[in-house]
């Protein structure tokens, strides 16, 4: 059986831009499933519960850091507080 890994290409700066993007994937996915096992702990314990909290704060820290790389995919990027605050602006003004 074939290596999944793909093959490197030749400039290193697409490579590095490739691995960031790989990275960035596997970290959204690791956040996904620590906001399920959230859900799960709610669901056990009540909202706010010790288990449920370190959860959503490991979600928050793996989000971060695909951001931090820049591979944020389009559409899928949660509003800024700059933006929220402007929303929050209109509503009431």
């Amino acid at each position: 059986m074939e290596s999944e890994r793909p093959e490197p290409l030749d400039d290193p700066e697409s490579e590095r831009l490739a691995k960031d993007r790989r990275l960035a994937r596997g970290l959204r996915v690791a956040a996904r499933r620590s906001l399920v096992l959230a859900r799960r702990y709610r669901e056990e314990e009540g909202p706010g519960g010790a288990r449920e909290t370190a959860c959503v704060r490991q979600a928050l820290a793996y989000r971060a850091a695909a951001r931090h790389l820049g591979a944020e995919r389009p559409g899928l990027a949660r509003t800024t507080p700059d933006r929220a605050a402007r929303g929050a602006n209109r509503q009431t003004g």
